[in-house]
């Protein structure tokens, strides 16, 4: 007696590639939309400056946003902010690239580490244009005179470009010191698309067993 081998082989290679398609489905837009940013400043101590900006290029850049939140770290006082940029850190802040310079400065301990999760979105990702838009992140020191992390300025930065023909809208992340990290944060949809596909390959391999195991 045989095992029908054929079918379930045809049923897991299916089941592997609903798994693949769930871990790459945030690829059709080019680039997640949402992600997760930690800062470690266990080498530094006293008080400091986190300072956020979100600028468009010098032409008319398509409408985009940045809405930061679940924030954790020791955070102080607002400083000063200007722009399109409205909310609270510890909260939500959410930025607009209407203004010419959108920037939030916000008093800080040293010494702990400080996340928060960031989403973007807005007209870029489906209106054609060739100016982007960019997310900034710099930690100075208590006299805002310094950078910390990175002397030569941010600690990271996203880098929006919208939509341009046949090329699809596309976020470009990038950390430029030690202490900072950025991670793409999957979306509820593709967890469950992922959690089925394994699902399925769990199933598949089970039957395979059962099958050679009655043959």
């Amino acid at each position: 007696m045989f095992a029908p081998t054929f079918n379930l082989n045809l049923t897991l290679r299916r089941a592997v590639l609903a798994a693949l398609l769930a871990a790459g489905s945030s690829v059709a837009m080019a680039d997640p939309l949402h992600y997760h940013v930690e800062i470690d400043t266990s080498q530094f101590s006293g008080a400091g400056f986190l300072d956020f900006a979100f600028l468009a290029g010098n032409s008319p850049a398509p409408g985009a946003t940045a809405t930061l939140s679940q924030f954790s770290g020791a955070f102080g006082a607002l400083d000063s902010k200007e722009g399109n940029v409205s909310g609270s850190a510890p909260g939500t802040l959410v930025f607009g690239n209407g203004g010419g310079y959108n920037d939030w400065f916000q008093n800080v301990s040293l010494g702990g580490r400080f996340a928060f999760d960031i989403v973007f979105g807005g007209d870029f990702l489906g209106t054609n244009g060739n100016v982007g838009t960019t997310f900034s992140l710099g930690l100075l020191d208590q006299s805002a005179s310094a950078y910390l992390g990175n002397p030569n300025g941010n600690l990271l930065q996203f880098d929006l470009m919208p939509l341009n023909g046949a090329l699809p809208a596309s976020i470009a992340a990038s950390t430029y010191a030690s202490i900072a990290s950025i991670s793409a944060v999957p979306e509820a949809s593709e967890w469950m698309m992922l959690t089925g596909g394994l699902a399925l390959i769990g199933f598949a391999l089970r039957r395979r067993r059962v099958a050679a195991l009655t043959a």
